[in-house]
């Protein structure tokens, strides 16, 4: 019998998770409220999968992963479960090789199959969510080498921009004239190729920039 942590912090979705998995003849070793209680039950029950949720107090789930991954730990396996696209931190989990990646809105339909598919040795990500990171990263790539292309100063601007901060403000940060600091924004917004401050504040999060 496979033996599944289940760590959640909506005791909703945590009791909701742990019915249907015990319906379909799961043993259920520890149902956790946060991370740092996921944390402990793993050493203390050593469960052959994990379902932890990527974003909640204490650990993340994608820390934990990270640090599974980061010790070489053959167990458990880790199945992340997300309540919205974030396309960084889904891409995260991916790149860290989660054994199974799964949106809560599909959970109903979908969690037996991933923890099946799981045990089997098999890596299950829904593939709507998989479309979205393959694009995402795609777009990453792509910013890494524009970002290669920026000037130290279009670099330095681009990041206050992304920071929220306005031109007057970046001009006075950087001991520059407003003219100067739009015409570098300009020089950004080019090679980046985004269209607003608001794309480029995303681009400058999945970048690390911000």
């Amino acid at each position: 019998m496979t033996r599944l942590l289940l760590a959640d912090d909506h005791p909703i979705v945590l009791e909701g998770l742990a019915a249907l998995l015990q319906a379909e003849g799961f043993d259920i070793v520890a149902r956790c409220a946060n991370g740092t209680a996921a944390v402990d039950a793993i050493a203390a029950h050593d469960p052959d999968i994990a379902l932890l949720d990527i974003q909640m107090p204490g650990t993340s789930g994608l820390a934990i992963l990270r640090d599974i991954r980061g010790r070489g730990a053959a167990r458990p396996k880790v199945i992340i479960l997300s309540a919205s696209l974030d396309q960084s931190q889904i891409a995260e989990a991916v790149e860290l090789e989660a054994d199974g990646l799964v949106l809560k809105e599909q959970v109903v339909d979908r969690i037996v199959e991933c923890v099946e598919k799981v045990a089997a040795g098999q890596q299950w990500i829904d593939n709507a969510v998989l479309k979205r990171v393959i694009s995402h990263l795609s777009r990453r790539d792509t910013g890494v080498a524009a970002t290669r292309a920026l000037s130290a100063r279009e670099t330095e601007v681009a990041r206050l921009a992304a920071r929220g901060l306005r031109n007057r403000d970046i001009a006075q940060a950087l001991g520059l004239t407003e003219s100067t600091v739009k015409m570098h924004m300009g020089n950004a917004f080019d090679k980046l190729g985004v269209a607003s401050r608001a794309e480029l504040a995303a681009l400058a999060r999945d970048l690390g920039l911000a």
